[in-house]
């Protein structure tokens, strides 16, 4: 039996760069990956013309960027091969083992350190290994989640008819001449209904649970006065640091202040700019105003089929297009077709027609009111129905029940309290965001801890999205909160005295002035890498360049200026609160109004780490029960 330091799960990007971090820092590590090649989902689940909906500045890894010359959103082949050229400059290929299937993993002997069964490709049997540490990393795609609709048989025993997860859709072809039905709103749903347009599809209907939150990847196609505005500008690029995650007084975090302010004023600057708040030029489809902004939901940066969905829908005076308007791209323009915007079905009669409760549709109010007024009549029998239905967590399979799983992970999303030696990496989903970068930082935070250079935080996070206790989706995070929140446990956020002393003004003040880059918490720290202030000065500066001198006074100035009087306040407050001896302040209050404590501050819902647990525990556990056999 082989022994290592740590066994490495899953081959995509989490995996990878698991594998990097921990090997230069003196691990001997080897890696197992099922499929035959790396790349994971981005592989093996992705579909002719999908692209990455994060910036290449985002999602790239700290030390080893994209070309300059290439796009700012790479296609999911070329992702793919960046990751291979990974391998190659970190020399990573020879910790990794290809078609090689992780059958079990348990403990070892006495409870020490863990012995993992694997099935490789081509050999008889299966073979174990040992380790010190396990880091799992197959990530949130693998398992494709069905919902159950009833009456879909009806659909699936028709030899003309077909209904199938999003997973197996590959190309356009599967589109021409369909009547299709799309389940789900996310960004692979509106990718479909994209591709089901520019396949010339019959008929595409695209149906929602909620609704969404819609907003183009890339902040562009704007015009002003009659003045256009092509800024090219990556949406995930345009928070700043100082503030908002650098810099936070704990009251102003964990009220999740910044969040709402923004929401507040994204929405009035929309519905200036574009005449809807609901999303950017988002016309149908809205959320719930309850659930509608930055703290709840995942952004759909998957912008493409709004041309279409918003044709039966928007309407706008000409005078106020006259003073702001938002472009479609004139090449979808060209193209004919309307994407139907529906409610979530309940269920399919025995010929396969699609069965609606249009009255819950219409109580949900503003465009849905209309959505049921131009649908409601209609006879909808698709020969094609795509569940774009996302994934769920399964580890039942090969994971012994003596282990946590993602959900138990209570410290930080990585590891769980009562088993610090297993460690989840890429199983958080940011908000406005990408994995990659975020397993880059949890991959570092992972190796420090072995390294012993931190010990595990106690201090309650403040970084999850506000999630209803009915979402399906509970391990959302906020991008430039949680990236922060690392930084700080392994000690690589820096300070602006350290950057100003270490490496000058101007990466300072690039630092202030951008989003939450992995490569700025390598400017200083455990990890301080020499290819950081070249990265921060060239890349990072040129997001920020991007802006002009208006969008940095408001994105930049103006919030910053806001916000270090929001947080200057709480401090005084605090020093007040100390030297008066510590009041319960919300608990007078509490006892005042009758409000529980946790809402006495407008409000807000301060969800503590092990509410958030238990509540991503209940959900995920029920998801993997549904494919544990019986």
């Amino acid at each position: 039996m082989q022994d290592y330091d740590s066994i490495i799960i899953g081959g995509g990007p989490a995996g990878l760069t698991a594998l990097k971090t921990l090997t230069e820092n003196g691990f001997e590590c080897i890696l197992f990956e099922a499929e035959s090649d790396v790349g994971g989902t981005f592989k093996y689940r992705s579909y002719e013309n999908a692209e990455l909906v994060s910036s290449k500045q985002l999602t790239a890894f700290s030390d080893f960027r994209f070309p300059p010359d290439q796009s700012d959103h790479v296609s999911l082949p070329q992702y793919v091969e960046y990751l291979k050229r990974y391998c190659d400059e970190f020399e990573l290929w020879k910790g990794i083992r290809l078609e090689s299937r992780v059958q079990s993993v348990r403990r070892g002997k006495g409870g020490e350190g863990h012995v993992v069964e694997v099935q490789h490709a081509g050999e008889d049997g299966t073979k174990q290994y040992r380790c010190k540490y396990l880091t799992i990393c197959t990530g949130l795609h693998v398992t494709p989640q069905v919902p159950h609709i009833p009456g879909i048989e009806n659909v699936t025993s028709n030899p003309n008819k077909q209904a199938i997860h999003s997973s197996e859709y590959k190309k356009r072809e599967q589109l021409v001449g369909k009547k299709v039905l799309i389940l789900g709103t996310g960004e692979t749903g509106m990718d479909l209904a994209y591709e089901s347009i520019k396949a010339g599809a019959k008929e595409v209907v695209l149906c929602s649970r909620g609704g969404f939150l819609s907003f183009p990847k890339v902040l562009n196609n704007f015009s002003i006065f009659g003045s256009e505005f092509n800024g090219h500008l990556p949406i995930d690029g345009l928070i700043t640091n100082l503030f908002e995650s650098a810099y936070v007084h704990p009251w102003v975090a964990a009220s999740h202040l910044r969040w709402f302010v923004s929401d507040f004023v994204i929405k009035r600057v929309l519905w200036a700019l574009t005449g809807t708040s609901a999303g950017c030029n988002q016309w149908v489809g809205e959320l719930p105003p309850e659930r509608l902004g930055r703290a709840y939901v995942f952004l759909n940066k998957s912008h493409k089929a709004s041309t279409y969905l918003n044709r039966p829908y928007r309407k706008r005076s000409k005078w106020l297009s006259a003073l702001s308007e938002y472009h479609d791209p004139p090449e979808d323009v060209a193209t004919p077709g309307v994407v139907e915007m529906a409610p979530w079905p309940v269920g399919f009669d025995k010929d396969g027609v699609v069965q609606w409760d249009w009255d819950k549709c219409a109580m949900r109010g503003g465009s849905w009111k209309k959505v049921k007024e131009r649908l409601q009549d209609r006879r909808i029998e698709p020969d094609l129905v795509l569940f774009a239905s996302g994934y769920k967590h399964e580890f039942s399979k090969w994971l012994s029940p003596e282990y946590p799983r993602a959900w138990d992970a209570d410290v930080r999303d990585i590891v769980c309290s009562s088993t610090p030696d297993v460690a989840f990496i890429g199983f958080v989903r940011p908000g406005v965001g990408a994995i990659p970068p975020i397993a880059e930082m949890q991959s570092m935070w992972w190796t420090a801890y072995l390294k012993g250079w931190m010990k595990l935080p106690t201090d309650p996070p403040h970084y999850y999205l506000l999630a209803s206790e009915i979402a399906r989706i509970k391990h959302g995070v906020d991008h430039s909160t949680y990236q922060s929140t690392l930084a700080r446990d392994m000690s690589a956020s820096p300070s602006l005295w350290s950057l100003l002393t270490t490496h000058g003004p101007f990466v300072t003040l690039i630092y202030c002035f951008s989003a939450a880059f992995t490569s700025h918490y390598r400017l200083v720290g455990p990890f301080k890498s020499d290819s950081a202030p070249k990265v921060v000065k060239t890349e990072i500066w040129d997001t920020v360049k991007r802006r002009g001198w208006i969008g940095n006074i408001f994105m930049g100035v103006i919030p910053m200026a806001f916000y270090a009087l929001v947080n200057l306040a709480a401090l005084i407050l605090e020093f007040l609160w100390i030297a008066a001896g510590r009041p319960d302040v919300l608990g007078s209050y509490a006892r005042l109004t009758g409000k529980p404590k946790s809402k006495a501050l407008g409000g807000i819902d301060r969800h503590s780490q092990m509410d958030v647990r238990e509540r991503k525990q209940k959900r995920m556990a029920e998801e993997e029960a549904e494919v544990v056999p019986n």
